[in-house]
């Protein structure tokens, strides 16, 4: 017993420790890829700059201005077309402008004896209706209606009120009865103050003055005639 004890020691002191080797396992290794680069070598050891690679041709704009100027040529023949329509417009108006305008124009006088009747019957409308808003605004109204007698044409332009005021004055009336009827008339229509008594009769004096006016201007016509 002591002998195989003593042989197993002596074998155990000859014999190597024990190892445990990993096991490692070889992966293959990638390769490197070269870097793009703008350098290549020449043949004789230099390094040269490789130019891009050409771009192609750039489109042609040269079409753009054709239709430029072709969309401003139309915008002026447009343009030209439209002020001659309105030429041809305006000289179509003027020669096809009625007789009436032409009288106008020319300053053409009234009918005296229509005008004095309708001064007599505005005098008695003043008379007849005792208000005196009603009274002014009915005698300027008699007047409007003897002057659309008279003869003389109104314009398109003008207004029943404009037209009197023009009729009266072609007469040679001072213009102070007639501007001062036609204020009381507006007042009368459009004003907040209703007119009073003193108005009405400012209103017969000044239709007394046309008639009395148209009478000497009547008279003095008559006499020119017979004289010549």
């Amino acid at each position: 017993m002591g002998v195989l004890l003593v042989l197993g020691l002596v074998i155990a002191a000859v014999r190597p420790p024990w190892q445990i080797h990993p096991i490692v396992i070889n992966l293959p290794t990638p390769k490197p890829q070269p870097m793009p680069t703008m350098q290549q070598a020449t043949p004789n050891g230099t390094a040269s700059m490789r130019p891009p690679a050409p771009a192609g041709p750039p489109p042609d704009l040269s079409w753009v201005k054709w239709v430029l100027l072709a969309i401003v040529i139309a915008a002026v023949l447009v343009l030209l077309a439209i002020l001659l329509m309105r030429l041809a417009a305006v000289r179509q108006m003027y020669a096809a402008r009625p007789d009436d305008d032409i009288e106008v124009a020319d300053m053409a006088l009234p009918d005296l004896p229509t005008l004095q009747q309708g001064a007599a019957k505005a005098e008695e409308r003043l008379l007849a209706i005792g208000n005196p808003t009603d009274a002014i605004i009915a005698a300027w109204l008699a007047l409007e209606e003897a002057a659309d007698s008279s003869g003389v044409h109104r314009r398109p332009a003008q207004t029943p009120t404009e037209f009197t005021a023009d009729v009266l004055g072609r007469t040679g009336v001072p213009t102070e009865p007639v501007q001062t009827l036609l204020g009381l008339y507006l007042r009368a229509r459009f004003a907040s103050h209703p007119p009073s008594d003193d108005d009405l009769t400012t209103a017969r004096r000044c239709i007394r003055d046309l008639a009395t006016a148209w009478k000497d201007f009547a008279e003095a016509r008559t006499d020119a005639g017979s004289g010549s």
